[in-house]
């Protein structure tokens, strides 16, 4: 259960950065480019390793602590 609110968190705060770091076009970036966004090969890679990272960090101050 651990891991689905990690990736739940990851996405969140992805899709986050994706509607507020839009300069240029804040305000007309909506969940639906977000939506075509993740459609794109390259962006689920990125998008998994972000998630692996976290998990990887998770795990490791869980071990640590």
């Amino acid at each position: 259960m651990n891991m689905v609110y990690i990736i739940l968190l990851v996405i969140t705060f992805d899709a986050f950065l994706f509607l507020n770091n839009q300069k240029k076009f804040k305000g007309y970036v909506t969940l639906k480019h977000y939506a075509e966004t993740l459609k794109m090969p390259i962006y689920q890679k990125l998008l998994m390793l972000k998630i692996m990272i976290v998990v990887f960090l998770t795990t490791l101050l869980n071990v640590v602590l």
